[in-house]
Order: C-alpha cells, then structure tokens, then sequence
C-alpha cells in the first residue's frame, strides 16, 4: 500500500512539474516529428525544478558555471567547458541555478521518439561518412565535430540517417534539419568556424 502511495505522489509530482525549457533564456529553433532543437543560456538565477521527458543530446558553445540541485536538495557547483557534448536518458529531474558572469550556453537536441527510430521512419543503421571526427555515440545517435578551413570545399557525402545540423559563427548556432539520403557537400555548415551533426538512429 505505502509503495502505491509512492509512486502515485511520483506521477503526480511528474505531472505538474515543467518542461525543462519552458524558462527564460531557452528558446525552441527548430521542431519536427523526429527533435525539438533548443538554444539554451543559464541566467544568474535559480530555475524551477523540471523533469525531462525526453532523450536529450547537444554541445556546450561556451564555458560557465551552474549549480544542480538534485531532488533531494544537494548542490552541486558544476563547471561546463565550452565544445564538451553530451547524452542523457529521459527521466532526470532536478534543478538549476546559472552562476556565471557570462551565461553558459548550449544547443539541446531533445529526441521525440522514446526508442530508435529504425522500425518508424526506416532510417538507415549505418553512420555517414565525411561529416568530421566522430566525438560521441550511443543506443540514440552518433555525434560527429567538424572543425575545417572555411576556404576548403568539402567532398560530396551522403547522409545516411536524419540529422540535426549545428554550425557555429562567432558563437552564433545556425541549426537544419537534414534528411536521411541528401547528398550535399556541406552546405549546412559552409562559412562556418566549426560544426556538428547529431545523427539520429
């Protein structure tokens, strides 16, 4: 009965509880049936505890400080290096409280579907070739940085599975949507001083 009464307050507390980025600072650039693409900044101030409801993805594009507190109240002074990347599973609840001069920023990735997408959209399994030097993968994606001359063209590639497109100039994230199957030569990233692509399994 007593664990009964647990999980019901659990859900409930589920519930009402926000959506990671319905806050100032964050706002959504891109949305589809695959991702939602966020631009996120840590303001100096303490936000609401939230639950993400999603698989979440994305890379830092600058260095800042935070403070998570967990639900059980522990702070932790947390220091983020611009260009780290990261992936966590749905599920984390916690809050945040921005704790730097200069807010710390990031592009997130927030992936709709709750497990592969192979068997819905029939995606290929098979990670492309020519998008840069792979940095991360895991159960949901591969996670490829592209740090090349801007003078230089790059090959003609192939995607062979959606992808979320993040190019940065002077800081500033310019974010597309590319299909499985485009063959391009970069032209999500042309001018820019580096690159990621978070290609969706």
């Amino acid at each position: 009965m007593r664990f009964i009464a647990i999980l019901a307050a659990l859900l409930l507390q589920a519930q009402i509880l926000p959506q990671p980025f319905d806050r100032e600072g964050a706002n959504k650039v891109l949305e589809n049936d695959r991702v939602i693409v966020w631009d996120v900044a840590w303001l100096p101030r303490a936000y609401p505890t939230h639950r993400h409801v999603y698989d979440y993805s994305g890379v830092y594009y600058t260095s800042g400080d935070r403070v998570i507190v967990s639900q059980a109240g522990a702070r932790s002074p947390t220091h983020t290096n611009a260009w780290d990347t990261f992936f966590f599973r749905r599920g984390v609840t916690h809050s945040e409280e921005g704790a730097s001069k200069e807010p710390l920023r990031a592009v997130f990735v927030e992936f709709k579907e709750s497990a592969p997408g192979v068997a819905a959209v029939g995606a290929a399994n098979t990670a492309s070739a020519g998008l840069g030097k792979k940095v991360r993968e895991s159960e949901r994606l591969v996670i490829w940085e592209d740090i090349a001359a801007q003078d230089t063209q790059p090959p003609a590639h192939r995607h062979e599975m959606d992808a979320v497109a993040v190019a940065f100039t002077g800081l500033k994230p310019r974010i597309t949507f590319v299909p499985r199957g485009t063959v391009d030569h970069g032209e999500e990233s042309a001018g820019a001083d580096r690159a990621y692509f978070f290609e969706l399994k």
